[in-house]
Parts: C-alpha cells; structure tokens; sequence
C-alpha cells in the first residue's frame, strides 16, 4: 500500500490536543473497587472491605516513595529499587483516569511532602547561628542542612522516575492528570498545588533548550508524527489528510520540538507559511490552497507565524513557545535572506503585534496597528 493510501484508511483519532501517546501496560484486570491495583501486590492481601482501596494506596506509596535520607548520609545513601519505581508506574496507569489518579496524587502530596517538625528546627538553627554571629561555613553548612530539608520526598520518587527508561513520557502523563484534576476539582487544596509546581519546575529543567532538537515536518515525514501534528493542531483545526498535506507543502512550514529521551513526539508544534503579502485574514493562509508548484525563493517576502499548540499538557506553564519561535527564525533566516516576519499567534490583545523587518542583517521593530486573527489561546 503506498504511502498516501496507509493514511486514508488509518482510522481518525478523537482530536484530544493534549493527547500523549501511551504504552499497553502488562497488569491483569480486577473489578470492583480495587480495580487498578491489581499489579501492585498490595492488592490480593489489601483489596477486601470498604476502606480496602485507600489502604492499598497507601501501601504502594510507601514503598514506592523513598525515605529523605539523614543530612549526613545523604551521598552514600542507595538509589531507590528500579523494581518499586516500575511498579508504581504500572499500578499508576491501571487506574482509571479522574478521580480514582486524583485520589492517589492527593496523598501523595499531602503524605509525602515536607517534614515540617524537621523544617522548624532546622531554621531555628539558622537563625541561632546567625544572631550568635558564628564564622560564614557554619552558617552556610545550616543554611545548606535547611534547604536539603525544605525537599518534599515525593520529588525523590519524581528524580527516579525521571531516569527510567520511559520514566520521562510517564511524567509527563502524571502531571497532564494532576492540570486536569486541579481543574476539575478532582484535587484540591495547598499540597496538591505546590507538587504541581514543584514537578514543573523539574519538568522545566529536563525540557530545557539543550536536550529539545528542532524537527522540520513534511509530507515525506511518518505517517504517525503527521497524524500526531493533525490532531495535536488546537488553533485552527485540520479538516483532512489534503489539509494536512498543504500545510507541510510548498510555501507552508511546520516545526516542532521534540526531547531526545521521547523521540518523534511532538511538545509543541508551529506552522508557517511563507507569503508575498501580510494576508488581510487568517481564511486566506488556512483555507486557500496554494499551487502545487516548486517554491520560488524569490516570491517569498513575509513569513507569517499562524499557530502554535503545546500539544502535552503535562508541560504546562513550562516556557518552550519563545524559544521554539526563535529557534525557527534562525532557521528560515538560512534559506530566506530578505523577508518580513509577522507574528500573529493566537490570543495577542486586539488589533496589535509586531513584525521583524530583516534587512541587510540588521533588525528594525516595527509595531503596527493589523487585524489579529484569532481570538483563541492554546499555548
């Protein structure tokens, strides 16, 4: 079957922009009120009477979280068991998403955060030390012995599960179902708002520029990252596979960055389309298809940035768009030497943004009074 053809019959997925792909996971299937933790071997001892599942949940956590270690051992501790790490994995993902994944997270932040006794008594010590004016280590070494202290214990089970070999996609689905149970008020309250961003913030880190390569997509791209960017488009929705063509063909382009532990996944994805004008409307870069012609350099005068779409919801608050819209200029400035660039993502306050005019290697910022064309944010 030619390539063309494998995309017409695969079946449409339900458009969930948010959407990340997910391993089958190897747990057997339990009815009933235990449902879910059927891999945890908790389960077959624990699941039997009303309070059953709470104690099997408890139980998994505690022995897959691993205990702060004491400030003085805490190099020459042992790593956590990858075995218990795997297994909090599996046991997490045979939950049914909602309210049985908020009800875990929940304790997890509220039973595994910080030890607050630990934390009182360490900053009295800082304190005491700096009122008796003791010499600069000792004061650091209190104030270092404080900050170890100040580390909830669910960010260890986080820093595993971030080695494992697919520790990271996992992460990501975690935090995608803590976002959405704290807006749906599945989870709520102070713990489960600062795990949230305790792990973005650690998510920030692992998604840092240097580990996201910038992936170029056309229509000679697999067919399942062109149908991960189709579904994953939040701002102007693909209608069809001849709609997906035309915006990875001529004068169209489309970028996305993707993390070198999670290959060919899309974070987050921008599409382009290379002009001779600044369009009047949005209809016109969408909606008409251009001639399927070879591209002539020398008609292309305005590169104008259309969309962009976080496409995983576990990155969140998470700065990639910046950085993606500038990894992308630098990129067509290598092909295109003289042109306009127009930014209009969605969501820019009415009637206002702003244009780079390259010419002759020098910038010159422009604000113009232009009709926005969207009204809707998806980053």
């Amino acid at each position: 079957m030619s390539r063309l053809g494998s995309f017409l019959v695969a079946p449409r997925l339900l458009r969930r922009p948010w959407a990340l792909s997910r391993r089958p996971s190897s747990v057997s299937i339990v009815t009933g009120p235990c449902a879910g933790l059927a891999g945890s071997g908790a389960a077959a001892s624990l699941c039997s009477g009303p309070a059953a599942p709470s104690l099997a949940m408890e139980e998994l956590l505690s022995r897959s979280v691993p205990p702060l270690p004491p400030y003085e051992t805490r190099e020459k501790a042992p790593p956590p068991a990858e075995l218990r790490s795997a297994e909090f994995m599996r046991s997490y993902r045979a939950l049914e998403a909602g309210p049985p994944r908020a009800e875990l997270l929940t304790r997890l932040a509220q039973d595994f955060g910080v030890d607050h006794g630990q934390v009182a008594e360490f900053s009295a010590k800082v304190l005491q030390a700096r009122e008796q004016q003791r010499e600069p280590g000792a004061l650091l070494q209190a104030e270092d012995r404080l900050r170890y202290y100040l580390s909830p214990r669910y960010r260890g089970l986080f820093q595993h599960l971030g080695r494992l070999e697919g520790g990271l996609r996992f992460l990501l689905e975690l935090r995608g179902d803590l976002v959405e149970a704290l807006a749906a008020r599945h989870a709520e309250g102070p713990h489960v708002r600062e795990m949230n961003g305790v792990l973005r913030n650690m998510l920030s880190e692992w998604f840092s520029t240097g580990f996201l390569s910038l992936e170029r997509v056309t229509w000679q791209s697999s067919c399942e990252v062109l149908q991960k960017i189709s579904d994953s488009e939040a701002v102007h929705p693909v209608r069809n596979w001849i709609d997906i063509k035309r915006r990875v063909g001529s004068y169209r382009r489309c970028y996305f960055f993707a993390h070198c532990a999670i290959p060919e996944e899309p974070l987050i994805v921008l599409h382009v389309a290379l002009t001779n004008e600044i369009s009047s409307s949005i209809q016109a870069i969408v909606k008409e298809v251009p001639p399927l012609e070879t591209e002539d350099m020398n008609k292309i005068t305005t590169a104008i940035f259309y969309s962009i779409s976080l496409t995983q919801q576990g990155l969140q608050g998470v700065e990639l768009g910046t950085h993606l819209i500038k990894r992308v200029v630098k990129e067509l400035q290598v092909g295109v030497v003289n042109y306009t660039l127009g930014f209009c993502p969605a969501g820019v306050p009415p009637f206002f943004f702003f244009f780079f005019f390259y010419k002759s290697d020098t910038y010159v910022i422009n604000f113009l009074k232009v009709m926005f064309y969207s009204t809707k944010l998806k980053y």
